[in-house]
């Protein structure tokens, strides 16, 4: 007992205790960490790789807003966006030569009717059953109507703003008007075209009216100009 204690000193208690508690730290390290012991500061720059997390463990409450932006979505894999589809049927409003560039507004269409050439034929409207095809030759405008539809009425009137008949009217009307039959919009108008209005109705209640003008004197030498509405 002498012997032990003069080995007793205070560095040799000291150094014991300090070798306990570096076995007994490992120790309690191989066991595990403490719940709720590694924070923010105890993470190493990098140390989170996506191999270490868990497949669907990200939420949406977890993203920040705003933090994904277009250039992270693979636009490809989103499809057709609702009722975007409806647009694809615009392209067709692109033919002006048959005047399928109308919208429908409450049922009722709204066309164009444009010619504008030195020589030639040409499809302004086709529309409701009604086919309008305006023809040059020289400086002569003709305008002609044609239905794909039985039992069909057209009427038309025209002011002639010829010098010597301005603003006479010359009016024009058929009773039935069927398939294969030509109707002319200028209402046989010998004279300087200005100005014609139509109205056509088919039996299944189709209907198209509209204006146009004419000019024999421009550049190019035929212009005809105007709107058509059909329901």
């Amino acid at each position: 007992m002498k012997q032990l204690r003069k080995r007793l000193t205070y560095a040799n208690v000291m150094s014991s205790i300090a070798v306990f508690l570096v076995l007994g730290g490992g120790a309690a390290i191989a066991a595990g960490l403490a719940k709720n012991s590694v924070g923010p500061k105890q993470l190493k720059k990098n140390a989170v790789t996506s191999a270490k997390i868990k497949n669907n463990a990200v939420t949406a409450a977890k993203i920040q807003n705003g933090a994904i932006t277009g250039a992270k979505v693979n636009l490809g894999s989103l499809g057709t966006v609702p009722n975007a589809t409806h647009a694809g049927t615009a392209d067709n409003a692109g033919n002006a030569n048959t005047a399928n560039n109308a919208n429908a507004v409450g049922g009722v269409g709204a066309a164009e009717l444009s010619y504008s050439a030195d020589a030639g034929t040409q499809t302004v409207y086709d529309r409701g059953g009604l086919k309008i095809t305006v023809n040059c030759v020289g400086d002569e405008v003709s305008v002609t109507a044609t239905t794909n539809k039985d039992n069909s009425s057209i009427y038309t009137s025209v002011v002639d703003t010829d010098a010597q008949n301005n603003n006479s009217n010359e009016d024009e009307e058929t009773e039935t008007f069927d398939p294969g039959e030509n109707f002319n919009l200028l209402a046989a108008n010998d004279g300087n075209p200005g100005l014609a209005t139509f109205a056509y109705d088919a039996k299944d209640g189709t209907t198209v009216n509209g204006t146009f003008s004419v000019d024999e004197s421009a550049d190019p030498n035929c212009q005809v100009h105007g709107v058509a509405f059909n329901a």
